[in-house]
């Protein structure tokens, strides 16, 4: 037969257990903070801030009046890649370009980035193939409500893709 275990030996079995456990969950719980807080040391390689994205700050009109000073200002860009296609050179395919924005204070950088092709010699009206890589045509503009204003000429960007990224 065996024993019953005493009371005194089952609170001492319990304490033990939670002076083992409770500085473990104690120390999670600091980890956790510095880790979505940003804090902590050796310069972490994760995000700052954890939780939704901030709100965006520019108006859904601005937004539209954006979209269209880009798209106005990039017509002559269109028009030179599109030449280029035609005379058999590499060029940037801004037909399929995606659209972002970063806005910084008063200003806003805006990017169209596109894969860049090489036109097929059979057809060079044809879509060619890509090269496996991205340029970006990049905007920098002053805001003054919805009037976007060209602070810089826009630039050409490349863009790091991932195959790029993992040699």
């Amino acid at each position: 037969m065996t024993a019953k275990p005493s009371a005194y030996r089952t609170w001492s079995i319990v304490l033990l257990l939670a002076a083992f456990l409770v500085p473990a969950s104690a120390h999670a719980i600091e980890v956790k903070k510095m880790i979505s807080t940003g804090g902590g040391g050796g310069g972490g390689g994760g995000p700052a801030m954890s939780g939704p994205a901030p709100k965006n700050p520019l108006s859904p009109a601005q937004q539209k009046a954006l979209f269209d000073t880009v798209a106005s200002d990039s017509d002559q860009f269109l028009a030179q890649e599109s030449e280029k296609k035609s005379s058999g050179e590499l060029y940037v395919d801004l037909d399929k370009a995606t659209f972002n924005y970063v806005p910084k204070g008063g200003t806003v950088e805006a990017k169209l980035t596109a894969p860049e092709m090489k036109p097929k010699k059979s057809d060079p009206t044809s879509k060619g193939t890509p090269t496996g890589k991205k340029k970006a045509l990049v905007f920098n503009y002053k805001v003054d409500g919805t009037k976007f204003t060209a602070t810089e000429p826009p630039k050409w960007e490349d863009v790091e893709t991932e195959k790029s990224a993992k040699k």
